[in-house]
């Protein structure tokens, strides 16, 4: 019989969220991704950059009638070495002009990023 070599556990420094597709509900997943910057060494100011990333990527899916089921869904992975914010539901239609300033402003504010027509993937690489 082989040695056991037991591991040491560490508790998931992950968080999954899913909030109604309306704005008003995007104050929750800011609040929930400022919980997990407080397990990162980031400075204060490279979290409200985090959380205005956030804030642009989720109104692409941000639905303008209140009587929609539609959610969306936020997955905030922690690791060493960065943090992955993963967002996804049904986008919304945006002009072209919206789209290209949200995006620029993500780009600006994130390491990495990548959009899908359902999906969009957020990462900050920490120091």
């Amino acid at each position: 019989m082989g040695k056991f070599s037991p591991v040491k556990e560490y508790p998931s420094r992950d968080v999954s969220l899913t909030i109604p597709a309306q704005a008003g509900y995007l104050v929750l997943a800011r609040l929930a991704l400022s919980a997990v910057c407080r397990l990162t060494p980031l400075e204060a100011v490279e979290v409200a950059d985090l959380k205005l990333a956030v804030t642009e990527a989720a109104n692409e899916f941000v639905s303008e009638s209140e009587l929609t089921d539609a959610t969306i869904d936020f997955d905030f992975r922690l690791a060493n070495e960065r943090l992955v914010l993963e967002l996804s539901g049904a986008r919304t239609p945006d002009t072209e002009s919206e789209l290209e300033l949200s995006r620029a402003i993500i780009e600006a504010t994130v390491d990495d990023s990548e959009f899908t027509p359902d999906r969009t993937l957020l990462v900050k690489r920490l120091q």
